[in-house]
């Protein structure tokens, strides 16, 4: 990370309104949660996707989608926010005159743990069950609840309320996130590999919009020529060291 990139984006924070945070599986996998693309490992090791999290596996068989999602939730539930994510919180919180938003495709939460006020879980959550048929039905994920059971509401089978492969995403979430990306000044891109479609294209149309994007990943990326600033950096290191120096500005 060099020191005149840090002090760039600092200065370009302090002029701005609006400031977009848009998150991957990259930020969460410090935290110990395996991401997709690296799933040579942990939790993807040796499952087929179809099988598991596509919505195509859960109509065949909604137990074993259901045994393997309760695996990912008992598995965030065990892992905590890493300080990528609190580092991100604490820039909230010095840039609290702002308009700051996170937009993730993360299902685990640990924005709104770590501290986030604002975020859009455009991928839905591994901590909320709903309806398959979307009838309005949703409850907290029991830890009694250890298979599929019928919607009390409309006798559809009851899921995670997350976005399984093959399914497309909340219009509402989506159509808001596309709304903050149109309108940021500072669009920031965390730990995404920018292969997942539509949410790659938020920081494209951020960028169209007048909005200046910044990409904090320690690999380049498909948005590595496109973004304004490319920094090799982790979330944590280089959002502390943002924020230190944002401080330093106020003070």
């Amino acid at each position: 990370m060099q020191a005149n990139s840090l002090e760039s984006v600092a200065k370009l924070v302090g002029a701005s309104a609006k400031v977009v945070i848009f998150s991957g599986a990259g930020l969460s996998a410090d935290s110990g949660i395996p991401t997709f693309r690296d799933g040579a490992t942990g939790l993807w090791n040796q499952v087929d996707p179809d099988e598991v999290a596509s919505v195509e596996g859960f109509r065949r068989n909604p137990r074993v989608v259901w045994s393997w999602l309760l695996q990912l939730k008992q598995l965030v539930d065990d892992r905590r926010p890493n300080a990528g994510h609190h580092a991100l919180a604490r820039l909230e919180k010095i840039c609290a005159a702002k308009q700051v938003t996170v937009i993730t495709q993360n299902i685990d939460g640990y924005h709104t743990h770590a501290g986030n006020q604002r975020v859009l879980e455009i991928h839905g959550t591994i901590h909320r069950l709903r309806c398959h048929q979307h009838c309005g039905y949703t409850a907290d994920w029991h830890p009694a609840s250890r298979e599929p059971f019928a919607c009390p509401h409309c006798g559809a089978p009851v899921r995670p309320d997350l976005v399984l492969f093959g399914e497309m995403l909340e219009e509402e979430v989506f159509a808001a996130a596309q709304l903050h990306s149109l309108t940021a000044d500072v669009f920031f891109c965390i730990g995404t590999s920018f292969t997942v479609q539509p949410a790659a294209l938020l920081p494209l149309w951020a960028k169209r919009a007048g909005a200046t994007v910044v990409e904090v990943n320690p690999h380049p990326t498909p948005l590595s020529d496109a973004a304004d600033w490319s920094i090799r950096s982790d979330a944590s290191s280089f959002f502390s060291a943002l924020c230190a120096k944002l401080e330093a500005h106020h003070a």
